[in-house]
């Protein structure tokens, strides 16, 4: 549970369960819950990794699976600002219905509310003055919808986490994971992108530059067998919930066997505890016209005067590693 000195979060997010979808973004959820540094005030969904609808239904679920069906769920946007979705988003999203995966039963109904991501975000911050920390997860629509919506909306937001982005300072993986220059999560919108960097709120970003398989932020199939290992409604759902790193192998070449990049969750424990990542202040900028180069996000090194974005440049992967492990077997435990 919360301390009286925890930090009031909302997490917005894209999270999927079921076959062939990364787990990422509901391990971040539940590293928030697991976490008595962080007070969840509630999960804005949006389109990403899977439509609204899913996702909406996704982190409901994970919220029963542990039992905190007080936490509100609010759902946001469907499509990028320009209206429309990417070609490859509508095929995959087409796909997904073939697969048949954990949230496809009956639906979750305690905790959805019928209040937009947007506005819940909006009346999050404006009743908590310079008290609430957005994480942002997944594409920034909701977040720059929201900006757009409420001109006190920036002023009044204490700070925003983003998982996103790509920014060189890791030769290997500090690139582009959908194009050859662009991030997944701002790629679905990079229009938003540019809004949420170029606001001014105070925010930290942890982009493919620290959260990539050669810093270590992975989660092995030996970790993950050791987390289910126990006889509990809860450990066999994270099990179904994960088990797509175990039947479709991935990066077992940076470990040696199947592991699940735990992208989202790095975002989560750089508010946990700052002294996980190294950051350096600049400006960012998104590019939103290049023809092979929209989404790319781009950080102006010349100068940190002015800047009010912190990029992470390095991660303490082991350290983060561990830290999650044993949030996660305290929250399997406390659920038992």
């Amino acid at each position: 549970m919360p301390t009286d000195r925890a930090e009031m979060v909302v997490l917005d997010t894209d999270p999927g369960i079921g076959p062939r979808l990364d787990a990422d973004d509901p391990l971040a959820l539940l590293l928030i819950l697991a976490s008595p540094e962080l007070e969840l005030r509630g999960v804005t969904t949006v389109f990403g990794n899977v439509t609204v609808e899913r996702s909406t239904e996704s982190a409901l679920r994970v919220l029963e699976a542990v039992g905190r069906l007080d936490v509100p769920v609010a759902r946001g946007m469907s499509v990028a600002l320009n209206g429309r979705l990417h070609d490859e988003s509508v095929a995959e999203y087409a796909a997904q219905e073939q697969r048949i995966g954990p949230v496809d039963g009956d639906r979750v109904e305690h905790g959805r509310v019928a209040e937009h991501g947007v506005d819940f975000l909006v009346r999050t911050v404006l009743e908590n003055p310079h008290q609430v920390r957005i994480i942002a997860v997944g594409p920034l629509t909701n977040v720059a919808t929201a900006i757009l919506k409420e001109p006190t909306f920036v002023s009044k937001t204490k700070a925003i986490t983003i998982m996103g982005g790509a920014f060189g300072f890791d030769t290997g993986f500090g690139r582009g994971n959908i194009t050859p220059s662009a991030e997944y999560n701002i790629w679905h919108d990079p229009d938003a992108a540019r809004i949420v960097f170029e606001s001014g709120i105070p925010m930290t970003v942890c982009g493919l530059d620290v959260t990539n398989p050669s810093k270590g932020t992975v989660l092995t199939e030996d970790q993950l067998l050791e987390l289910v290992n126990k006889e509990t409604a809860f450990a066999e759902f994270l099990h179904q919930m994960c088990k797509t790193y175990i039947d479709e192998p991935r990066f077992a070449w940076t470990t040696g066997q199947n592991s699940c990049i735990l992208y989202d969750p790095v975002a989560v424990g750089s508010v946990i505890d700052p002294s996980l990542v190294r950051t350096r202040r600049t400006k960012v900028r998104v590019e939103t016209r290049g023809e092979y180069t929209n989404g790319q996000t781009i950080a102006d090194l010349r100068s940190d005067e002015g800047g009010h974005v912190d990029v992470a440049v390095d991660v303490d992967g082991p350290r983060f590693v561990e830290l999650f492990v044993k949030r996660l077997t305290e929250l399997r435990d406390a659920t038992a």
